[in-house]
């Protein structure tokens, strides 16, 4: 069967690994799929995708961030190949495959339905994390060459130090005194930073957002509790609550910064809404 697909990489990612990862890919297609046409777009890409039956999409959850905002209505399947720092939301997909399973998969073509989010004016696929998590985005900036788990350790650690905890109503700004919260998270998938399982019970498939709150924490406790959320651990305890939405408008008592699958949002009212079944993507 004759298939003809868009391999789109992030043209910021331009490295020998990630050319060799994309040579590696269409030499195998070409062996296993002799009938198939891969079109790579490394620098400008298109308006539209006439003529294209499935979406192939190279990079890390900046890049598929990136790519679902600019194609807000791709209805085309997309495969997603890990190439980012993090790929927190391709290993939500996939998991902990090697690379010729994870090609499998994507000639394999089984596709399914997965939901994505809104905050605001700005889909997002992995989550949102307001105030902390925006400021550890942009002291990655200085480190994100290390990457991973490692790369987010360095950047949290000096800002879980001299965080403030901030104020949030829900629906509407009232006279009344705000919530104060240490952290505040509302995900569709189950991890960020490379490896932190804030939601290990998340799912991308039940039509619900995720929100966790953190209420304000000692300096030390902030640091004893980071390696029991970086496994999952922690869903017990008594100054977290969990809950799950499918819209909610949170204002903030003063402007933050929030990271959306590691861009940076600045607001003091972040509205969110869960897309069911968004986007067709290849699966396992």
């Amino acid at each position: 069967m004759k298939k003809s697909i868009a391999f789109f990489v992030n043209p910021l990612k331009k490295s020998p690994k990630i050319s060799n990862y994309v040579t590696w890919v269409l030499h195998r297609t070409s062996q296993e799929r002799p009938a198939w046409s891969v079109q790579v777009f490394a620098e400008a890409w298109p308006a539209d995708f006439e003529g294209f039956d499935e979406i192939w999409l190279m990079g890390g959850d900046g890049t598929y961030h990136y790519f679902v905002n600019r194609y807000p209505e791709c209805s085309l399947p997309i495969a997603l190949f890990k190439g980012g720092t993090g790929n927190d939301f391709y290993w939500k997909v996939f998991g902990d495959i090697s690379r010729e399973q994870h090609l499998a998969c994507v000639l394999a073509g089984k596709s399914e339905a997965l939901d994505a989010g809104k905050v605001n004016d700005m889909l997002f696929l992995n989550g949102v994390g307001i105030g902390i998590e925006g400021e550890v985005l942009r002291s990655m900036d200085a480190i994100r060459y290390i990457g991973g788990a490692i790369g987010y350790y360095l950047a949290a650690i000096p800002n879980i130090l001299r965080f403030k905890e901030y104020g949030i109503w829900f629906g509407k700004k009232s006279i009344e005194a705000p919530r104060s919260v240490f952290l505040c998270m509302v995900f569709n998938s189950a991890r960020a930073g490379g490896g932190f399982h804030f939601f290990p019970m998340a799912s991308i498939q039940d039509g619900q957002l995720d929100m966790l709150l953190c209420e304000p924490l000692p300096v030390l406790k902030r640091l004893f509790y980071m390696p029991k959320i970086q496994q999952g651990k922690h869903v017990n305890y008594s100054f977290l609550e969990f809950s799950d939405l499918t819209s909610k408008t949170i204002y903030c008592d003063r402007v933050l910064r929030a990271q959306v699958d590691g861009e940076v949002l600045e607001a003091d009212v972040f509205d969110f809404t869960v897309l069911p079944a968004k986007f067709k993507f290849i699966v396992p």
